[in-house]
Formats: structure tokens, sequence, C-alpha cells
């Protein structure tokens, strides 16, 4: 406003200067006469913003409004996420980890599946102690509280349950489909351990469906750059409505890279953490198709072009054949087709969806687009 104030003034004095501009203003003012003696500063103010074009002077949010915005939403989420210490013999390790659900005196927290089990070669830690942290003080809720429900290799996910007379708050999920590039990425976790607790970072959503080569998970990574740090892993990633987005679980880290860091996206997480819950593994969904990533095979603009298919696959129940270029991805629960624009579009629909749901897929043959019969998602090759 300030600079606004400085523009305005700055115009005022032109308008005294200058008699040919003040004919333009009358003009524009439909030819009424104005003594600028007879208003005050706010209302000469008022008057020359109403003459400027609403993009020069109307804003969505001042900065201060922004700030406020944040700083409530870090308040309301910041003690949904927990510090997990785990440990098993004279071997221990910490990180972060966020509560989503609640049972009574029962509180559910999702982590990385590396938290639990950071060494395929060794033993999972079997002890875990959660750290919550209240008025700058640290607490503990110990291991006679806590059970570790399930872990996933496959998704770097795994959950916890503790019992507490404590009240805490439950983290909400987004829907991941709905994050776009430049959207605002808030980070909360523990970075170095509990000496940095509940550290808050800002960035932004840097990249969508990124499968990380070289990477054990087969995830549909969120890539942002919101900084995190070892510790931070299993710890939350909220937009700007204080809505859970991800879970943080890497970074690369290397001497030409700076924050490069990504997350499980949301409708991953509650897919495995549904699996936990429900008996402690994950069934995938497979749809059996391959396709080659990245590029255009059938000369499309966009798509899937489908190579083959398995034989045990959904995809043949759906009467898919090999040149097909599948353009839309539908749950029979939902109102419309999501747009496949690339095979990693498709890969995170799929795998975002569950065993037993029933599926249609929009595709287009010979040049005419066509819609297939509702098909049920198999259990993938490797977890039956």
């Amino acid at each position: 406003m300030k600079k606004l104030f400085a523009f305005t003034l700055l115009f005022i004095m032109a308008i005294s200067l200058s008699a040919c501009d003040f004919l333009l203003i009358e003009e524009e003012m439909d030819e009424e006469i104005y003594d600028m003696n007879e208003y005050t500063r706010q209302e000469l103010i008022d008057l020359v913003e109403s003459l400027m074009d609403e993009s020069y002077h109307k804003v969505e949010y001042d900065l201060e409004s922004f700030e406020a915005v944040m700083k409530d939403m870090v308040e309301n989420v910041q003690q949904t996420v927990v510090g997990i210490e785990v440990y098993s013999g004279l071997n221990s390790g910490t990180a972060s980890g966020v509560i989503y659900h609640k049972e009574g005196n029962d509180y559910y927290v999702v982590t990385n599946h590396h938290v639990i089990h950071p060494d395929e070669r060794s033993t999972p830690f079997n002890n875990v102690n959660i750290i919550y942290e209240r008025h700058g003080m640290r607490f503990t809720i110990p291991n006679n509280r806590t059970e570790i429900i399930g872990i996933d290799a496959t998704t770097d996910l795994a959950v916890i349950r503790f019992e507490a007379a404590e009240n805490f708050p439950v983290a909400k999920f987004a829907d991941s489909n709905d994050v776009a590039l430049g959207s605002v990425a808030i980070a909360i976790g523990n970075p170095l351990g509990f000496d940095y607790f509940g550290s808050v970072t800002m960035g932004v959503i840097s990249g969508l469906s990124r499968y990380v080569r070289g990477s054990q998970y087969e995830v549909p990574f969120l890539q942002h750059d919101a900084a995190i740090s070892p510790g931070n892993s299993g710890g939350a990633l909220f937009n700007i409505n204080g809505e859970l987005i991800g879970i943080n679980n890497m970074k690369i880290v290397e001497d030409a890279t700076t924050n490069i860091g990504f997350a499980i996206p949301s409708n991953t997480v509650l897919r495995i953490i549904r699996d936990l819950e429900d008996d402690g593994v994950v069934r995938r969904p497979f749809f059996g198709i391959t396709a080659v990533e990245g590029v255009s095979a059938c000369g499309q603009d966009y798509g899937v072009c489908v190579d083959s298919l398995s034989s045990d696959g959904t995809a043949i129940d759906a009467n898919l054949l090999e040149g097909d270029i599948i353009v839309g991805y539908k749950l029979e629960s939902w109102d419309d087709y999501i747009t496949v624009y690339n095979f990693n579009d498709l890969r995170e629909n799929i795998l975002n969806s569950q065993v037993g749901d029933y599926v249609s897929v929009r595709y287009l043959r010979d040049g005419d687009i066509y819609e297939s019969d509702y098909v049920e998602l198999v259990i993938h090759p490797d977890d039956r």
C-alpha cells in the first residue's frame, strides 16, 4: 500500500502540473470536474484507484494476509506430526510420522518403511517410542503403548498404532490428483533429530508422478523443493489449506543438486494404510499392459500406446488391443474419466486403485474413441 500511496501522490502531482493530462482525466470521468481541495487524502486515493485498471490495484491476498493464513495453518496441523524413535539392541534412530486416524484412545501414525527397517540385510526395529512436543517441552509415549501394524517395502510406508489419554489432532488427506505444478508445499518434520523438532519449511511442487531412476520404490512421487533432511523421513507435506498431500521419504543428495525432495502422494498413502490396517500386508492392483514410457509410440499427442497385454491382467478383459491409445481412466464410483496424458499418469491411477475395484478406460482405436466395459482389477502377480 505504501508503494500505491507513493504512486498516487505522484499521479496527483502529475495532474496538477499538466493541464492536458487533467483534461484527459476529466474525459474519463464523463466530463465531471473535480476540485481536489474538496477531498481527503483517502478519498483522492480511492478516486485514483477507481480510474486505474483493476489488474494494477486489486490482489487476492497481500503479504500480511498470506502470512496470517500460513501461521494459522501451521498452528492447526503441527501437532499431527510426531517424532518416531526406534531402537533394537544398541542400534537406534529418529524420524517423523503423521497421525491420520483415531479410535478412542488409539491413534494411527503413518511413517516410512525404511524408518522401521532401514537395512534390508538386518532385522527391523521392534521397539518404537512416539515423541511429541507441548509448549516447547518433549514427551514420550513408550514402547509398551505402541505397536507396528504393518510395513510395505514397495511403497516405503508403515503404520504404527499408539495408545494415549492425551488429545492429538488428526491430519486430513487431500486428493493428490488435484495437486498441480507450482502449488505451495509445506514440510513439517524433525530434521537431524529432535533438537529441531517440528521444523517447518516451504516450497512448491516441482514435479508430478516422478518415478526415480534407481529407486526400489514403486511410487509416483511428488517432487518438491521444500528443504528436507535425514529425520524428515515419514513427515508431512501439506498444501496451503493444511491438508496432507504426501509423506516425505527421500531427497537426491549430490553436489550438483539442491532441494530435490520427494513425497509419497496422499492417494497412494491412503491405499497402502487401508491394506496395512486390514491385514498387515499390501495387495497391489494389476492392469496388465506394457507401454513405452515417456515417448509417443503411436504418433499420438498424448495418452498411452498399448504395446502388449498380459494374459492374466485386467486389460485383456477390457478388450483392449495392441496399438490402442488409452486417454482416460475411471473407477466405477467416479463421476467422470481422469485424463491420461502419459504412462506415469496411467500407472499412478492404477496404483492408487484397489484390488477388486471396477474400472473403465477411454481409448482411441483407428481414430475413433471408445469406452471399455467396467472390469475388475486383479491382484499383482508378485502379491499372489
